[in-house]
């Protein structure tokens, strides 16, 4: 993990004009926290790389060495006893987790006490993904494709009562998904959430970890305020969103900033990543990124294009 780290360094000192993924982070970091200038920013993105290297190289202690080895990293759990509480009973439990630090860690620690089906992309039948799946379940957690027939396991399995563990934080494929505030910008959220929340009034927690300098962990298991279980559609994926955003606040830069999560917006696409180089030029030549990362209005703005979104392919829709 230290030579990982060196390398990224190095890798953090070319310009961002030659470094997408600096780039990538420096949007991201600047749209949702426009108070930052381009120093800061750049500044942030190096940290922020840094650490998302450290999370995926942190991924193959998990995958290769065993389940109670990377458990015994985690120094706290913070939330224990709400949990223990709603796991006693009957009612199925809903973990909504994001991409912060290693999110692989706390599946472990729900397969010790709460085995959950989990949600994942399936990548198919080789070497790496079949490491990946055990890795995962290597305390009892079932992993479940996000697919038709994984839905239909799933749905099946909240109607048995089991618990369901979702990464809920990047943008769902296709364009029939809501969107919600995310610090401060409208981004595509699974619909899936609400409908999971409205038919098993499951409780409701956020899951997430945090990551030492010393690769200790502490994790946590925040219940959401139990009012969530009769709000409309917009109300839960709002609380949802705004969960995350307490979360990714206690350590901004363990979140993986390196995903485009603002391709669209209600009114059409944004085209923030492919002009990146100029637009960050713009704020470091003083403008403000709050005018600069606005969303795109389709009565003035010339290069919105509604028709141009990368994901044209319809999510898959749970039954009912």
């Amino acid at each position: 993990m230290a030579l990982a780290t060196v390398l990224t360094w190095l890798l953090c000192l070319l310009p961002p004009r030659f470094a997408k993924v600096q780039r990538i982070i420096m949007v991201n970091t600047l749209a949702c926290f426009p108070g930052k200038s381009w120093l800061e920013a750049r500044r942030f993105a190096r940290r922020s790389l840094i650490e998302t290297v450290r999370t995926i190289a942190g991924f193959s202690h998990i995958w290769l060495r065993p389940a109670e080895e990377s458990l015994s990293r985690i120094d706290r759990v913070h939330g224990e006893e709400a949990w223990d509480r709603a796991i006693a009973s009957e009612r199925p439990i809903l973990y909504l987790s994001l991409h912060h630090s290693s999110w692989e860690l706390p599946v472990l620690l729900l397969g010790r006490k709460d085995p959950a089906l989990v949600m994942h992309q399936d990548d198919g039948d080789n070497v790496l993904a079949d490491l990946v799946r055990e890795g995962r379940a290597g305390t009892g957690c079932t992993l479940v494709p996000a697919s038709h027939d994984g839905l239909r396991r799933v749905l099946a399995g909240l109607v048995r009562g089991q618990s369901l563990a979702l990464l809920a934080d990047h943008k769902p494929r296709g364009r029939a998904n809501p969107f919600a505030s995310f610090f401060g910008h409208e981004a595509m959220v699974p619909a899936f959430v609400h409908k999971v929340i409205k038919r098993y009034q499951p409780h409701v927690f956020f899951l997430s970890a945090q990551r030492a300098r010393d690769c200790r962990f502490e994790v946590w298991l925040e219940q959401a305020d139990p009012a969530i279980l009769a709000m409309d559609e917009a109300g839960v994926l709002r609380s949802m969103m705004a969960g995350f955003e307490r979360i990714i606040l206690r350590n901004p830069a363990q979140y993986q900033w390196t995903y485009k999560r603002f391709t669209r917006a209600p009114s059409g696409s944004r085209n923030w990543y492919a002009r990146s180089p100029e637009l960050l030029a713009r704020v470091k030549a003083g403008e403000s990124p709050a005018l600069v990362f606005r969303d795109p209005d389709p009565d003035t703005d010339p290069d919105l294009h509604r028709d141009r979104d990368p994901d044209r392919t319809e999510p898959a829709r749970p039954p009912g």
